[in-house]
């Protein structure tokens, strides 16, 4: 049974790709949202892996290399780092393939290393949540050969509702497998957005007051992906706000 019934966001997400589409062509308007997504993306995406740095604090370091106490320096890096992956393979926002190629220079650039698959046996999560092993790391090329055939689809004919449960489906499935020994969260959130963008949508920063941890739990229980879906509409309805906003201080001034 579905926790969520997510019919009303997901239209009105469709009601409002007109304005996406529209808006996305305008430099004064994609530049400035771009800029935030890259700097949101990397704030939000650190604090769900437990980084303690504020969007305020991310921003300071990424732009202007400044650092306060009581973070850790791995913090900082990792802020800096995933900047760095951001703009190698995600900017500017345009279909791109995803090969094997991209999701390994992706990992390597957020553990500033060569992003190599993982040669060893690993676990995810605790009693507390739930445990889950993914499979043996001889299994890992097979597995991700078979991701990239669907990450790829066109998905030609698809409604956004169909898409949007493919997104949080073969999201949770990229997780369960863990192809890196680190850094498979923040590398699975850049390559859900770039298939959002292959497909016309706005690139999602994941709020990490939200759900989503438990959207994980909820489908390893019950098979329920209703609560993903929702964590990935409730952000692209966020971006979609934050690029309106910016078109509205546009017409401001024309």
């Amino acid at each position: 049974m579905e926790l969520i019934q997510n019919s009303d966001i997901i239209n009105q997400i469709e009601q409002r790709l007109p304005d996406i589409l529209r808006y996305s062509r305008d430099t004064l308007i994609i530049e400035p949202f771009t800029k935030d997504f890259s700097m949101r993306f990397c704030w939000s995406s650190n604090a769900l892996e437990g980084n303690t740095l504020s969007l305020e604090e991310t921003v300071s370091v990424i732009e202007y290399d400044e650092v306060q106490s009581g973070h850790t320096y791995s913090e900082y890096r990792d802020a800096k780092n995933l900047y760095q992956s951001v703009q190698k393979m995600m900017i500017p926002f345009q279909k791109r393939e995803l090969t094997e190629e991209w999701i390994r220079n992706a990992n390597g650039y957020i553990r500033d290393m060569h992003g190599e698959y993982r040669k060893g046996k690993v676990y995810i999560g605790s009693l507390v949540e739930v445990v889950h092993y993914p499979p043996d790391p001889e299994r890992v090329p097979e597995l991700m050969k078979l991701h990239f055939e669907k990450w790829n689809d066109s998905y030609t004919g698809k409604k956004l509702s169909e898409m949007m449960e493919l997104f949080a489906k073969e999201h949770i499935e990229f997780e369960s497998v863990h192809p890196f020994q680190d850094g498979n969260g923040r590398v699975g959130r850049m390559l859900l957005s770039q298939r959002m963008i292959n497909v016309g949508l706005l690139p999602i920063a994941i709020s990490p007051a939200g759900k989503y941890r438990r959207a994980f739990q909820r489908y390893e229980k019950h098979g329920d992906l209703s609560q993903m879906v929702h964590e990935i509409c409730k952000a692209e309805v966020a971006a979609i706000d934050r690029m309106l906003s910016l078109a509205e201080r546009r017409n401001r001034i024309s």
